[in-house]
């Protein structure tokens, strides 16, 4: 008796253990492979030593920064000002306005660039670029010793004005631009914009140095780009490609009838002459690309990225003025009949009739106009240029009436956003199938230390592209941001792209990022996932399982209307707060519908900051937003889970105070990485919500025609749904084959029938 009590409680025993260990071993136990490490640090520049080293993707300026200050020198200012941007503010520009990239050699975005001369003295020059936290590294690869580069948001990094009005050379310590009095700042007016200009002209104000900004309509860098290649007429420029309209089937409502009615069957509360005669506005003036593009159903391939076309636009009550790059050609009544008929160019008399003009007419119309009684509207964000046009007096600077219309898409547009991000997802399915197929295909020194031949960086990219062109090449038009494709440490870096010089090959062991976004022609979208092939460190599955857990926080949230995006940012971010982790960007950023893929008014951001949320909105029934907590660490690994949604209304019991109630619909539907997910930290709330999130993807992505065997088998390995057990609190329902649970109860049975067999 004693005996088989003993077998007993030794049975028993084992089998709690067995099933501790397969707890806490985590759900997903994948093969234990070497770890073999990349390179272990970025390749960037070092300007401190006595010998200097520069990378190969360094680009030297010595030359181009003479040039330049010669052309200050025949201004006579003492600081000129580059900023990344062209007329329009466009997030992306065309190579004919690729300016800070010419002069320092940075191509990132979001950058602003300074380069001083002394008047006096050489060795006192300076020049200085100004980077967000996406392009730290980068702009250390890229810049010669030349550069300051200036990390904002780091500690002791002073704003762009406040390094220009800093001490003179006799009684600074080499942290300031070193000015003199009375020095004389120059830019270009229509590349600089209103909100900045007044900031720095305050700054300047307050300081008792006399430090003034002077307007130059000459652009000083294309003055030196044009000598450099000999010509005006050598300079790169705007593609001028043909123009893509947009039928009422994709945009829900015809561009007559968003600036007057024209189609009784429209049914919309406003238009744009509607919303200027209530600010008593004779004429809108429209610069943003965007704004343009969707205000007349009309797209282009003038930036990249963005399916957008160079032109301005001049809103009256009784004529519609539309200038466009090439817009004779690219409108022509034989060559493009479509786009003719479309803007009804046929038209010569009336209010409703567009008047087409040439892009280089604008500055001289604006000029005209500005002399004129008319009250015109501009936006805030509207270059120095236009502001400068208008009288004091018939100026009203607000935000375009169209950036709020644009960001609260109709029912068509939803429609359109959400088969748009259906056929994304099958595609990067079909991609992921494509990268697990390769991976399982490794053999052993692969599978440690990669073979760039086999499967790369580079090649993950390529693609991706491949199989978004081949899959829906009638619909399918670019990327709409350059696609991140980071492995090891280059997953590390918030923003990457991948070139032959940095490509680094794929293997085990070490987390994979991709990041990448489509534009459609009924929509576009955006989505990141984390990848690892292997056993992950705790580290890795903890970020990744609270970036996840914000990620669903955030997607299962309520609130009503009025609420800021600032306001929900906090949900997102709570789960990794709680164990000290973070990530150095906002949550979620509005998107464009077949537009750009950053979108205003409203955003999803941490915190107020005074330039970047002065004129935000808050979230409306209908925009459209990223939604995509990380975690990034330099040098090692870098995590994003990135899904796209939208605002609609909520099923609320109760209504308070006539405030609408509203929730977020997910419509990414890829996968997350069961590999790096701690399933034992879920709440019943985001177990019901993950389940429900994989159901949408077997119902809606597995059963797509498009979808690839392998793309299916992938799918599949990852979407199964978690059960509850009473030994264990939570169990990832997979195959047998890489689930531990299965294994370990095999193995209980086998134990127990063999004691008791004694």
């Amino acid at each position: 008796m004693t005996h088989s009590l003993v077998k007993v409680s030794f049975v028993l025993s084992l089998n709690a253990l067995l099933c501790l260990v397969s707890c806490r071993e985590g759900p997903y136990v994948a093969q234990k492979v070497a770890r073999q490490s990349s390179r272990s640090e970025y390749d960037v520049r070092d300007c401190e030593s006595d010998d200097p080293y520069l990378p190969e993707t360094v680009v030297p300026t010595d030359h181009l920064l003479k040039k330049l200050r010669e052309e200050m020198r025949l201004q006579d200012v003492d600081a000129y000002v580059i900023p990344y941007t062209d007329a329009h503010q466009s997030d992306y520009v065309a190579d004919r306005d690729q300016r800070v990239k010419f002069i320092s050699g940075f191509s990132g975005t979001s950058a602003l660039a300074i380069v001083t001369r002394n008047r006096d003295y050489v060795s006192r020059n300076k020049a200085a670029l100004w980077v967000d936290a996406k392009y730290f590294i980068q702009a250390k690869q890229e810049m010669d010793c030349n550069w300051l580069s200036m990390e904002i948001g780091e500690e002791n990094v002073l704003d762009p004005e406040d390094w220009l009005t800093g001490d003179t050379f006799e009684d600074s310590e080499d942290e300031h631009a070193q000015l003199p009095d009375s020095a004389k700042i120059g830019f270009d007016p229509r590349l600089f914009d209103i909100i900045t200009y007044t900031e720095w002209n305050e700054t300047f104000h307050e300081s008792p140095r006399n430090i003034k900004m002077v307007p130059i309509r000459l652009n000083l860098i294309d003055e030196v780009w044009e000598e450099l290649v000999n010509g005006e007429e050598n300079l790169p420029e705007y593609p001028g490609e043909e123009l893509i309209p947009l039928e009422k089937a994709y945009t829900g409502r015809t561009w007559q009838s968003k600036i007057f009615y024209d189609d009784p069957n429209e049914d919309f509360d406003y238009t744009v002459r509607q919303i200027m005669n209530k600010k008593k506005a004779d004429a809108l003036i429209i610069h943003k690309l965007d704004e343009i593009a969707w205000l007349f159903n009309l797209r282009g391939e003038d930036i990249p990225y963005n399916p957008l076309f160079i032109s301005f636009c001049i809103i009256m009550r009784n004529e519609i003025r539309l200038y466009m790059w090439e817009g004779t050609r690219r409108t022509d009544r034989v060559r493009y009949k479509d786009v003719y008929e479309h803007l009804g160019l046929g038209c010569t008399t009336g209010t409703t009739c567009i008047s087409l003009r040439g892009y280089m007419d604008f500055y001289p119309d604006m000029a005209s106009l500005g002399r004129s009684s008319r009250r015109i509207w501009h936006s805030n964000e509207a270059p120095f240029a236009i502001y400068d046009s208008v009288r004091e007096i018939n100026r009203i600077e607000e935000p375009s009436p169209i950036l709020l219309m644009k960001a609260q898409k109709n029912d068509q547009e939803i429609l359109g956003m959400k088969s748009a991000n259906i056929k994304d997802s099958v595609a990067l399915c079909n991609l992921f199938g494509w990268l697990q197929e390769k991976m399982d295909g490794m053999d052993d020194t692969v599978m440690d230390r990669g073979n760039i031949n086999y499967l790369s960086e580079k090649m993950v990219r390529e693609e991706s592209l491949l199989i978004r062109r081949s899959l829906w090449q009638e619909v399918y038009h670019e990327e709409s941001f350059p696609t991140i494709s980071a492995f090891a440490e280059h997953g590390g870096l918030l923003q990457y792209n991948v070139t032959d010089e940095t490509n680094l090959p794929i293997h085990f062991n070490k987390i994979f990022l991709f990041e990448s976004g489509g534009q459609y022609k009924e929509g576009t979208t955006k989505i990141a996932r984390t990848f690892y092939f292997g056993k992950p460190s705790e580290k890795m599955i903890d970020a990744y399982t609270r970036a996840l857990k914000g990620h669903m926080q955030l997607l299962m949230a309520n609130f009503r209307s009025g609420v800021f995006g600032r306001e929900l940012e906090g949900i997102a971010r709570q789960p990794l707060w709680r164990n000290g982790l973070d990530y150095k960007y906002a949550t979620g950023h509005g998107i464009g519908h077949f537009l750009t893929v950053n979108e205003g008014p409203a955003q999803i951001g941490i915190g107020y900051q005074e330039r970047e949320y002065e004129y935000e909105q808050p979230i409306y029934e209908g925009m459209f937003f990223t939604n995509e907590p990380g975690y990034y660490e330099e040098e090692e690994f870098g995590i994003k889970i990135g899904n796209a949604m939208y605002a609609k209304r909520a099923q609320t019991d109760y209504q308070f105070d006539k405030y609408t109630y509203l929730e977020f619909e997910v419509i990414s539907l890829v996968p997350f990485e069961p590999n790096l997910i701690d399933y034992r930290t879920f709440t019943r709330e985001e177990v019901r919500f993950y389940n429900h999130y994989v159901q949408r993807i077997r119902d809606e992505i597995a059963r797509n025609s498009k979808l690839s065997t392998r793309g299916r088998e992938w799918l599949e390995g990852k979407t199964y749904k978690i059960e509850i057990e009473q030994e264990c609190r939570w169990r990832y329902s997979n195959a047998a084959q890489r689930h531990p649970h299965i294994a370990v109860t095999v193995l209980s049975i086998v134990v127990t029938l063999f004691f008791f067999s004694m």
